[in-house]
């Protein structure tokens, strides 16, 4: 996680330590932190007055500030920023944790529609935010097994099963006149040249032949290859775009005006176009991404953060690229020790099976 956050490193090892002491207890009471409090957590280390003057400091730069006119300071978005990039020190998921996750990732004999599902109602139930998930419909996997269904007289079921076991449905319109027997024979045919290759390499491959007459096919068999190796174009419009809602987060936002906010950045969100503008910020680097409130480009609404990784094919992969984003939606006043991993781990699980 990068930030183009002005430094404080010249306000002294003081105040970094003052202001982890305030984001720390802010993420936890939700109420305005007092010099004496800070001092009395770090067992007069220093005074009340001295801890008063680095508040000060910091409230002048931007850092905190006073909601009231009580003696207490909370943290801005520029501070909360600041605390995550350069302070906090990420925590690790339990063992029970990384193994839910990696169960609910699980791709055997799902869609990509339902892993991504899971994936994402697992990640919000464990995290207590609003999840989402952005992936394209149509992704280039290695394939292990393609296979004609017939349904009717004028359509087949084309199953697609890739190498870790990801299922993808289709029908196709039948060429008239077909048999059970071209089913098999435009089946056999594919798979002779499908294992551990995708669908765009198989397509050039079966092309060629086909243009050059160098198969044995029946005609009815080549019009079902040619249907059944048709690779859908991947758009906007055709994508898997989720939001998990999940309203327990509202117990941690004791102001109206800060569930309205949220609400507000919710809808916002669930307009692709918004969406695919918060992709670009995201995918320009790997790892995961965390926008709070106003201090951020994407949405200028105080009070809510957003915790984002992309999910990416493999750096060895032969055409290595952004497939999408998996992440959370909540208040400020996140645990992100604990939601960060969380977010990284689930986006590793699916880049290893989608990618």
């Amino acid at each position: 996680m990068n930030s183009n956050l002005e430094n404080i490193s010249d306000v002294g090892d003081r105040a970094r330590i003052i202001l982890s002491e305030i984001v720390d207890s802010y993420l936890n009471t939700g109420t305005p932190v007092s010099s004496k409090v800070i001092s009395e957590n770090l067992h007069s280390m220093l005074s009340p007055s001295t801890v008063r003057l680095i508040m000060s400091n910091l409230e002048e730069r931007g850092f905190l500030y006073s909601p009231h006119t009580s003696s207490g300071r909370i943290p801005t978005d520029k501070g909360l920023k600041f605390f995550v990039d350069g302070i906090l020190e990420i925590g690790d998921l339990t063992s029970e944790e990384r193994d839910s996750i990696q169960a609910k990732c699980s791709v055997a004999g799902k869609t990509i529609m339902e892993v991504l599902d899971h994936s994402s109602k697992e990640l919000s139930g464990l995290s207590n935010c609003t999840s989402l998930v952005f992936a394209p419909n149509n992704i280039d996997r290695p394939l292990k097994h393609i296979e004609f269904v017939s349904m009717d007289n004028h359509r087949a079921l084309v199953i697609t099963i890739d190498i870790n076991g990801l299922v993808e449905n289709r029908l196709v319109e039948l060429p008239r006149g077909f048999t059970s027997s071209s089913l098999i024979e435009a089946s056999n045919y594919i798979n002779s040249k499908t294992y551990g290759k995708t669908l765009s390499e198989v397509k050039n491959i079966i092309n060629e032949e086909l243009k050059l007459k160098n198969s044995e096919l029946e005609s009815l068999s080549e019009q079902l290859v040619s249907a059944g190796i048709a690779v859908r174009s991947i758009d906007k419009e055709n994508s898997h775009f989720l939001i998990n809602r999940r309203d327990l987060f509202y117990g941690k936002m004791e102001q109206k005006e800060d569930i309205k906010r949220l609400d507000i950045l919710l809808n916002e969100i669930q307009d692709k176009k918004n969406f695919i503008n918060i992709l670009q910020y995201t995918l320009k680097g790997m790892g995961v991404h965390v926008f709070i409130g106003s201090n951020t480009k994407i949405f200028n609404l105080a009070g809510c953060s957003m915790i984002i990784a992309p999910l990416k094919r493999s750096e060895k992969s032969i055409k290595p690229n952004t497939l999408g984003a998996i992440g959370v939606i909540g208040p400020s006043r996140l645990n992100y020790a604990k939601i960060i991993p969380m977010v990284d781990f689930t986006a590793k699980i699916l880049n290893k099976f989608l990618g």
